[in-house]
């Protein structure tokens, strides 16, 4: 075990920004519920797989390969020389990245041995940045005089309005690089007026994943950021999920809320639940032995040597945290890593920006200056985009509502002639919207001539949260500008039914916004041709069947899953059979779960050059039990109601005392394969307990709540 003795005391400010962005951001707090139920599925998949094969220890996919998430560290100084305490050196910050790898490797020195208590390999690295926005070598570490930015020098970032300090956004929006493909850290001189050298302080804070991309990212004090300090290993953890094991607990004397461990606590199964150990704003950072007030057993390493914990010790993550840091890397904001050019060796093309759209439209001021429609992904060929809705890219710096992606060679999608591709985009669902797609492939600037057109959506429901419409399309074979950066342009509005239409590229927006990114297309078709992909469930089998008009030098198909169309995992190989004449494949999948199932095949030829088919979906209806999930309980002032349902459905959602009186009630009605969360008024209820009673077409599901 390694412990630190010393007079400085850091702490996280995750805590206090977390708590305050769910009480006062609604989108924050819908975003976090909606990350959780992805979490959860994603989690159950892993469970599902596992129990399958039991001699894998790695998961399949996204979350099974050592997964390398691209890192630029901004060092935010004040004119400081290199190598002052406010400027570390360049040798200061690779040996804390190399830390950082080291103890999510599981093999930093005295780290616990893998087992029940200890995770081990976490199976995620950092690599910093290799390739910059611009496509030029880097280091990775980007200098920044921040006596450019307004009131910095003296404080720094502050946590809270009343703190000392600015704002974090004016210095993220002065040196933020692209967060769908760097993960952001900032290392500044102080937090709130603070530079962690003596006293209680924040040393450092990092976002969920699924938060605003442009706030996403970890802020660290510049005397933290060494090799051998706790701070950077724990706002990770943040930044992959985790909880601190004392979520929900306030103080030394209360215990946080352990009903279910899965969705209570930290949602860590295997960490007993803990107090917050600090007295009176004084945090004790002993390693606790003894019996445990919150479970009258005996404290266990698992909390108290724990990286997330408030103690000197810290030696493991546990197998729970592991695999939900695993479930995050699922998330559109954390996979985005998987395909960015950032660390990569080697880049597709040289680039160049495609030429100037026809018109450049913009967003009227009401869609700007008020929370009502926007798109915050962008997800083709398995590339993602993660930005904010419509006001959210307002604050960042796009003042206009829109994003010119296209110039930023980081966002290239190469694609082939001929070629079909999944497509997939992510809305802010406050109203009902649409979205609109066009290539520009002859490249002429207008977007408007045969086939450019390559997705539409209308009426997306806004009932759920942040919800994801998918489709594919087919590239034609000819007619098609190549060898050329050409552009792609994404429109999103309200939904027609508000009177807009989206129909023409340069339409403005009222209340959305439009995006634009580079697309690249080759000559070179892979040498086999797939047609007719279909799946039906047979029974408790999902089988998909496809076949072949030829095959030649064609390596092997690999089938991909996903529960919302833009998330894919990889479940399974079949090798290619070479016939000139074509052949006949089929897959079996018996470890599937959730509302909805999308499939899609990755064809990879010999030469390493692969495509993506369309996507076959397939509904599952699942029990009734599973389709109601309650967060936040036991409250104190609200709970959420998670509603999942396969189909057309009445939901009816009443809320009575244990005499039967009927408190609450609301009458819902869902469309196919939504998520709808209800969150009850309770502010009239007094401390006890409550019955959530749930009836979906005449199915009654009922769930006690506890209110403190």
């Amino acid at each position: 075990m390694f412990a630190t003795q010393i007079m400085a005391q850091p702490v996280c400010g995750f805590d206090a920004i977390h708590n305050r962005q769910m009480t006062t951001n609604v989108q924050y707090r819908k975003q976090v519920i909606e990350n959780e139920a992805q979490l959860q599925t994603i989690i159950k998949e892993q469970q599902s797989r596992k129990a399958a094969n039991a001699s894998n220890a790695r998961v399949e996919g996204v979350q099974a390969a050592l997964y390398t998430i691209p890192v630029v560290v901004h060092v935010i100084h004040t004119g400081e020389a290199v190598g002052h305490a406010y400027n570390p050196s360049d040798a200061t910050i690779t040996g804390a990245i190399s830390y950082l790898n080291q103890v999510y490797a599981g093999t930093y020195a005295g780290m616990e041995p893998a087992g029940a208590d200890a995770a081990g390999e976490i199976q995620i690295q950092f690599a910093l940045a290799t390739r910059g926005p611009n496509c030029s070598a880097t280091n990775g570490i980007d200098r920044v005089d921040g006596n450019a930015i307004a009131g910095y020098p003296a404080n720094g970032i502050r946590t809270a309005g009343a703190n000392p300090g600015i704002d974090e956004m004016l210095v993220k929006n002065y040196c933020r690089w692209d967060p769908s493909s760097y993960y952001n850290i900032y290392v500044v001189h102080k937090i709130d007026g603070v530079d962690g050298t003596s006293g209680q302080f924040v040393a450092g804070y990092a976002y969920f994943p699924g938060t605003n991309p442009y706030v996403d990212g970890t802020v660290m004090l510049a005397t933290q950021f060494q090799a051998g300090q706790k701070t950077l290993p724990h706002e990770i953890g943040h930044a992959l999920n985790l909880y601190h094991p004392f979520q929900g607990s306030g103080d030394a004397l209360s215990c946080p809320a352990n009903t279910a461990c899965g969705s209570d606590g930290d949602r860590v199964c295997d960490t007993d639940p803990v107090t917050y150990n600090q007295t009176g704003g004084v945090v004790d950072f002993t390693c606790r032995t003894g019996v445990n007030s919150c479970t009258g057993t005996s404290y266990s390493i698992r909390t108290e040597r724990n990286f997330m914990n408030y103690t000197s010790c810290y030696t493991l993550f546990t197998p729970g945290q592991k695999t939900r840091m695993q479930a995050a890397m699922g998330l559109s904001s954390r996979s985005c890593f998987a395909t960015s050019y950032g660390a990569t060796g080697s880049y597709p093309v040289s680039f160049s920006s495609p030429s100037a759209a026809g018109c450049t439209p913009a967003t009227a001021g009401t869609g700007l200056n008020a929370i009502i429609a926007g798109l915050t992904s962008v997800t083709i060929n398995n590339r993602t985009f993660n930005s904010s809705y419509t006001r959210g890219d307002f604050l960042s710096g796009y003042t206009t509502g829109y994003i010119d992606g296209a110039s930023a060679c980081g966002n290239l999608i190469p694609l082939e002639l001929g070629g079909t591709y999944p497509i997939s985009f992510t809305v802010l669902s406050q109203n009902p919207e649409q979205v609109r797609a066009f290539i520009d492939y002859n490249n002429d600037g207008d977007f408007d001539d045969a086939n450019e057109q390559i997705f539409f959506a209308d009426n997306i429901p806004n009932f759920a949260n942040f919800i994801t419409v998918s489709s594919s399309f087919t590239v034609p074979a000819s007619g098609i500008a190549m060898n050329t950066m050409l552009r792609l342009r994404v429109i999103e509005d309200l939904s027609s039914g508000f009177g807009l239409n989206t129909a023409t590229p340069c339409y403005a927006p009222t209340y959305g916004q439009i995006e634009d990114y580079p697309v690249f297309f080759s000559s070179g078709l892979l040498p086999l041709g797939l047609e007719n992909f279909k799946g039906e469930k047979l029974n408790k089998t999902i089988q998909l069947n496809w076949n072949t008009n030829a095959e030649s030098e064609a390596s092997q198909f690999e089938i991909e899953r996903s529960n919302n169309g833009s998330d894919f995992t990889a479940i399974g190989v079949i090798a290619a059979k070479n016939k000139t004449t074509g052949s006949q494949y089929t897959y079996d999948d018996n470890n599937y779960s959730g509302k909805v199932i999308y499939y899609r095949i990755k064809q990879l030829a010999k030469n390493g050059q692969f495509k993506y088919s369309g996507l076959v979906t397939i509904q599952n209806d699942i029990d009734a039990e599973n389709a109601v999930t309650i967060f936040n309980n036991p409250f104190r002032e609200k709970f959420d109601v998670s509603i999942t349902t396969p189909r057309q459905s009445k939901v009816v959602v009443k809320m009575l005392d244990v005499t039967g009186k009927l408190l609450y009630t609301k009458t819902l009605h869902t469309t196919n394969h939504s998520t709808t969360t209800v969150s009850p008024e309770t502010n009239a209820m007094g401390a006890g307990i409550y019955f959530v009673q749930v009836d979906i077409d005449g199915n009654r599901i009922v769930k006690k709540v506890i209110k403190n």
